[in-house]
């Protein structure tokens, strides 16, 4: 084997942490480099009222998706037994079709249910609801069994699919067929289809041993009984938290257009999304090796180099928009799309702190304290809704996203704190990081805020935005340079810090 196929095959090697974590964004890099050439196109085919539509749909499937199956799937990696494991699957699967089933019975008020929600126009594809909430969810069953199975490169594989064909789907829907929400709509549900045909196909064939243990009722009550945090507390506590994050696309179109809640949408996506992409893929490898690492002393080392990571990821891109928000989405997404640039600038501290905070939640489910995620969520949802039902009548949607988004980002601070507190993390570790990647970010930062300052056209802020990018890389680089320099000149351990 050549130096480089040994050094590639050791950083995506499927034991320790990062080898896993770089397996699963090898499929999300992949994810993100076509999601954002595909926006670019998609918002000069779609109108912002479609988008808005569209958003409110996969709002409403990710709301479902939190108490679809009582959030029993959480447990899948806490058995040692596989046959547990498989039983859980088939739990997680039974109560997942009385929730379809129960969807769909609601169908023939599809149009007062729409006119109630604030978007009428969302009746007609409030059908694809029940079919959507089944194939999504099989598909993320199939995720985690595979993830339990260490199998991150079919993992990654279900990933690059899902977003290949909802891509393909909405740009063919709206280059030759319509530039109604069902296009975009249509797509989402055609991609999600593919990845549960292909990860389903994956697991059934790996699980054929265990068909008895899937469909054993008596060991389903048995699991029931002893995973029941998981369902009196995880399945609140996981709405609440899905809802934290959604809730303005929940709340907006009670005093705000669908075009506000397109705009609104697109600001979402340009940071939280791939932030929740990446934070997805290190949650996966998390909640595995955090397990592990509670039960031989490491957790707080381990929760400590994820935090780390994730600032490190996020934090320049949060700064970038920020700061130019409206010049990069002039830009990249079209003059129309102005408007969310100016939008993520209020909302951009609070989504970064929540894609840091979000992969860490699942210390709660390896330290059994889901009372305390309860709470906490609860807490923070009371306080976000009372924000925005507090300033959403001004009718004055940047008073409404600046106070949501400071209320938002104070409360996901505290979050922070209670989870590094809980994995034992010491203040300096958990605020370390914030300091030093701002200082790394200084430099792209700061030639982006002349460009600004100097009202450069668009395309001029862009690039150098883009070169600040590469100026934060090749600091991140060379500072990984020098970690590895110093502890190859460092005595040979008896452990080797495979988080570091």
């Amino acid at each position: 084997m050549t130096p480089l196929r040994q050094r590639l095959a050791a950083l995506f090697t499927t034991s320790g942490f990062r080898g896993p974590v770089l397996t699963l964004l090898s499929g999300s890099g992949i994810v993100l480099v076509l999601a954002y050439l595909a926006q670019p196109v998609l918002t000069r085919l779609y109108p912002p009222s479609s988008f808005g539509v569209s958003d409110y749909f996969i709002t409403l499937l990710t709301v479902l998706m939190a108490f679809a199956s009582w959030r029993y799937e959480d447990a899948i990696m806490q058995p040692e037994s596989e046959r547990e494991a498989a039983g859980l699957v088939g739990l997680a699967v039974g109560l997942l079709t009385v929730t379809v089933v129960a969807t769909a019975l609601l169908l023939p008020w599809r149009t007062p249910i729409a006119a109630w929600l604030g978007i009428p126009d969302l009746a007609p594809w409030l059908v694809l609801v029940p079919p959507t909430l089944l194939v999504m969810r099989i598909s993320k069953l199939a995720e985690l069994w595979l993830t339990r199975a260490r199998r991150f490169r079919l993992v990654s594989a279900g990933t690059v699919t899902q977003t290949l064909t909802m891509i393909s789907g909405r740009i063919g829907a709206g280059a030759a067929l319509t530039t109604s929400p069902g296009g975009l709509i249509g797509g989402f549900a055609l991609g999600h289809l593919a990845s549960a045909l292909l990860l389903g196909t994956l697991v059934v064939r790996q699980m054929r041993r265990y068909l008895r243990s899937i469909f054993d009722v008596s060991l389903w009550r048995r699991l029931a009984r002893r995973y029941r945090r998981f369902a009196l507390f995880s399945t609140p506590s996981s709405l609440l938290n899905i809802v934290l994050v959604r809730l303005p696309y929940l709340l907006l179109p009670i005093y705000f257009t669908t075009d506000v809640l397109g705009f609104f949408g697109r600001a979402f996506v340009a940071l939280a999304v791939p932030l929740s992409i990446i934070g997805g893929a290190v949650a996966q490898v998390f909640f595995v090796q955090a397990a592990e690492a509670q039960e031989s002393g490491t957790l707080s080392t381990l929760t400590t180099t994820v935090h780390r990571r994730l600032v490190m990821i996020g934090l320049f891109p949060a700064l970038l928009l920020l700061l130019a928000g409206p010049d990069l989405f002039e830009f990249v997404f079209g003059d129309v799309w102005r408007t969310a640039g100016v939008y993520v600038r209020y909302v951009a501290p609070w989504l970064f702190l929540a894609s840091v905070a979000s992969p860490l939640t699942r210390l709660f489910d390896v330290l059994e304290r889901q009372r305390l995620d309860l709470g906490a969520s609860l807490i923070m949802f009371v306080l976000l809704a009372a924000a925005l039902l507090g300033t959403g009548p001004s009718g004055d949607v940047l008073l409404t996203l600046g106070v949501l988004g400071g209320v938002g980002a104070l409360l996901r601070v505290g979050h922070l704190v209670l989870l590094l507190r809980l994995a034992d993390v010491s203040l300096g570790d958990a605020v370390r990081p914030y300091l030093r990647y701002a200082l790394m970010a200084a430099p792209g930062i700061a030639i982006t805020g002349i460009a600004v300052a100097l009202n450069a056209r668009p395309l001029v802020t862009t690039l150098v935005a883009a070169l600040g990018g590469l100026v934060y890389l090749a600091l991140l680089l060379w500072r990984d340079q020098l970690l590895a320099d110093r502890r190859s000149q460092e005595p040979p351990t008896t452990e080797k810090a495979d988080a570091q």
